[in-house]
């Protein structure tokens, strides 16, 4: 948990594992809370109804959940459910608060938190439209089931209005505040450790994190890569299409590698790093064959044709003890696989001998 609470001030998606937790804790105590006035309330309509809406929160949030955990940030489904959840909240708040009491329902504080929920996505303006949304519904379900007469319940039931503006108001201003601070703080902290063409760290980025795997990570993998024949592309082609070549072997280094498992870098010119955390030299041949592979494979095309590119690799367990000569270790395993022929990895005491493909 509390590593959850750490990431959701770093990450959105963190954040919405939040809030999802929290919808399955309110689902919860609806049932409780309904339980508990089942005795003052034998309707049968109304049971059906907290059923059937119980049922229908249980599909929607398994739903939301899966695509939360097995769908990409950046996919549509992903888009929807997440910004579509506080619609849903927006309307199983309202059935429930109808059926657990109306102004006098003790699931009411829910509202707060959907407000402070539109905030990440629509900021200020957002809460002040969510704001308004349920101070209509909230309003329209107490005229409906019998506004209260008794002047103590007039008072708590305009004080509710009285919160739910507030909240919308002074906690859009903050939220959207700190929102946009970190966004800032995000985009200035991603300049500074991210290379612009590649979308991999840059080489500020790999001298710190190596450090760190030096120090606290036991067995990981250092491996440095190398584009065949480089400035052949540049002569031949431009700078253009040599950026693109950059761009595109950035990317499929980005997706070959999870990242739990490592992070890939751009060392330096055509030149790439990659860091694996992992205890398994099968595995780190894996990726790195993965990575060889796709490369080889990926065509560029031109005006003056369609051409492919290799690379070489060179890769080291990084042991438990400091060494600083590691990158220098792994450079001559790189320079050893140039020699060889390109388009091959060469690993510490053992040679994977491939035949270059071109």
């Amino acid at each position: 948990m509390k590593k959850l609470l750490v990431k959701a001030f770093r990450s959105n998606h963190a954040l919405e594992v939040l809030f999802s937790s929290l919808r399955w804790f309110f689902l919860l105590m609806s049932a409780i809370v309904f339980s508990t006035q089942l005795s003052d309330n034998t309707d049968t309509f109304t049971i059906v109804l907290f059923i059937a809406l119980v049922a229908f929160g249980v599909v929607y949030m398994g739903l939301s959940d899966y695509c939360l955990y097995r769908k990409p940030e950046n996919s549509s489904i992903y888009k929807i459910m997440t910004k579509g959840g506080p619609f849903f909240d927006y309307i199983a708040f309202l059935c429930l608060v109808a059926l657990t009491g109306g102004h006098e329902s003790p699931l009411f504080p829910i509202s707060y938190l959907i407000i402070l929920h539109v905030c990440v996505y629509w900021r200020y303006k957002g809460a002040m439209i969510c704001a308004g949304l349920l101070i209509v519904g909230f309003t329209v379900i107490v005229l409906l089931q019998g506004f209260p007469t008794v002047l103590s319940s007039q008072i708590s039931f305009y004080t509710k209005l009285i919160y739910l503006f507030l909240i919308g108001f002074l906690g859009g201003i903050i939220v959207s505040r700190e929102r946009i601070h970190y966004e800032e703080k995000s985009e200035y902290e991603s300049m500074a450790k991210q290379d612009y063409l590649t979308g991999l760290f840059n080489h500020r980025s790999f001298q710190e994190d190596l450090k760190k795997a030096q120090m606290n990570r036991q067995n990981s993998f250092l491996v440095l890569a190398d584009i065949d024949h480089f400035k052949k592309v540049n002569d031949a082609f431009g700078h253009v299409m040599g950026d693109k070549v950059l761009r595109t072997i950035g990317q499929i280094i980005f997706e070959t590698v999870p990242e739990e498992n490592g992070k890939g870098y751009r060392y330096g010119g055509e030149e790439f790093a990659i860091l694996l955390y992992v205890d398994d030299f099968e595995l780190t041949d894996f990726y790195l064959r993965a990575i060889k592979n796709k490369i080889e494979k990926t065509v560029f095309q031109t005006d003056e044709g369609e051409f492919s590119v290799t690379m070489s690799f060179g890769c080291k367990q990084i042991k438990t003890e400091l060494n600083r000569d590691i990158v220098e270790c792994v450079d001559k395993l790189l320079y050893e696989a140039k020699q060889l022929g390109r388009n091959r990895i060469v690993y510490e005491h053992t040679i994977c001998v491939e035949e270059a493909t071109h």
